[in-house]
């Protein structure tokens, strides 16, 4: 009887042991995951790749097939991912290069390591002789804000406000930049005080934003951090702060989708070489 038993132990071990990995339906799986792929359905084809590991753990045929084809996948998707990368990429380098006729590049070669893009329709100004609002966007694609204050007395500010004129009083403002005699500095001649403080892009994005979104709109320039000093943003200034964000948009959406494809191109080559070791190592077996 006691013989009988562990027969009967030994023989469903064995039984176990043989169907445990559940290989018919990892192969199923492993299946509806190659159906999914050759249909183009790369993300439900990885989902069931993955899966075929997650509930059969065993069926190490099953996943060594659904490595190769997961790599089969990486090299379909980055594929497809340059194409469409490309094509959005020619239309905004052509967009790019349209929105730069409307500026003009300035750079010092004496004392500037990065060119600017200013619009076209401000004046050129070698002296400082009135309170304004620059803007303008480096050839590297930041976008800058400048408050400069002219007067007769010193305002020693370090941020700037606008409004607008409606009901709520829609305002933004830059963030606060400390005196350091670089980004914000300030000097005096012939009695007249100057000063400029220099924002950078996420330093005045809302400001940027709320004189683009409405440029027909009369809007109040207001300095802060010392003595008060208003005044409104004329016309020409608005105009230009809108086509500079739209230039700086532009230059960052090319940057991005640059970075974007090549990122699928290096992807590309290392699923094709994962693709050729893996169909090496099963040819060879």
């Amino acid at each position: 009887m006691i013989k009988h038993f562990y027969l009967w132990i030994c023989a469903s071990a064995i039984l176990l042991s043989t169907c445990g990995d559940n290989s018919h339906e990892a192969s199923e799986q492993y299946e509806k995951a190659v159906n999914l792929f050759e249909a183009g359905q790369y993300e439900s084809a990885r989902n069931a790749i993955d899966s075929i590991e997650q509930l059969y753990p065993k069926a190490f045929k099953q996943i060594k097939e659904g490595m190769l084809l997961l790599c089969k996948v990486k090299q379909k998707e980055s594929e497809r991912n340059l194409l469409y990368i490309d094509s959005v990429l020619k239309v905004r380098r052509s967009e790019l290069e349209t929105a730069k006729k409307a500026f003009r590049f300035e750079k010092d070669a004496k004392y500037q390591t990065e060119g600017n893009y200013v619009y076209n329709k401000l004046p050129k100004q070698e002296a400082i002789t009135r309170s304004q609002l620059k803007v303008l966007v480096t050839e590297n694609g930041q976008m800058q804000l400048a408050s400069v204050y002219y007067g007769s007395a010193p305002l020693k500010h370090s941020s700037i406000r606008v409004t607008l004129p409606d009901k709520s009083k829609s305002k933004a403002e830059t963030l606060a930049i400390g005196y350091d005699g670089a980004n914000n500095y300030r000097f005096s001649n012939d009695g007249k005080y100057t000063e400029i403080v220099t924002y950078k892009d996420g330093q005045c994005s809302a400001v940027a934003s709320l004189i683009a979104d409405n440029t027909d709109k009369a809007i109040t320039l207001t300095y802060l951090g010392g003595s008060r000093y208003t005044l409104a943003l004329d016309r020409l200034t608005r105009e230009a702060v809108k086509a500079t964000r739209d230039l700086y948009n532009l230059m960052r959406s090319v940057d991005d989708l640059s970075r974007e494809y090549q990122l699928n191109v290096r992807t590309l080559e290392l699923a094709d070489k994962q693709v050729m070791q893996l169909e090496k190592q099963q040819a060879e077996k």
